[in-house]
């Protein structure tokens, strides 16, 4: 019959069959219900004055409370109002951003208009017929050198070709 016996292993999580747990003895109800009752006032008698303090109303504390929830309160509303700021600021940029880009296309337009108006020979044409101009001739044209490359300013007449 030994040899049919399941072996205990320490260590393991296996349970030992044949051991018995200890038994706890436990007290009479009776009695553990008498020390109840006279454990209870002592503790009631300790725990009523933190309990009273606990449950007062205690003004630092509102005003405390108060003033957070003010300051919460007023920081929200600046926010609010810091946002519609930014939102009526971006709407402003949109619209001049709009505006701008309108006024480059009407310049854009007229640049493109004024460029098509006339072409270079017609620019010929007015200058030779309606103006009188003619080209030069090979003895009008005088070359001299300046001490000025940027421009020249004729304060007197200029000499004749020799």
């Amino acid at each position: 019959m030994a040899s049919s016996r399941a072996y205990y292993e320490h260590g393991s999580s296996a349970r030992d069959y044949y051991s018995q747990p200890a038994r706890r003895e436990q007290p009479d109800r009776g009695q553990q219900r008498r020390t109840e009752r006279k454990a209870a006032p002592r503790t009631e008698v300790r725990m009523r004055p933190r309990a009273d303090r606990a449950l007062a109303f205690n003004f630092g504390y509102t005003f405390f409370v108060l003033v957070s929830c003010a300051i919460m309160i007023a920081a929200c509303m600046m926010m609010l109002n810091m946002e519609i700021g930014i939102n009526n600021q971006q709407e402003e940029i949109v619209s001049l951003e709009n505006q701008i880009e309108n006024i480059n296309n009407d310049n854009e337009a007229r640049r493109i208009r004024l460029e098509n108006m006339y072409s270079l020979d017609e620019i010929q044409n007015i200058a030779m017929n309606d103006m009188g101009m003619v080209y030069a001739k090979k003895g009008q044209i005088i070359y001299y050198d300046s001490a000025e490359e940027d421009y020249v300013n004729q304060v007197k007449s200029v000499p004749e070709s020799k």
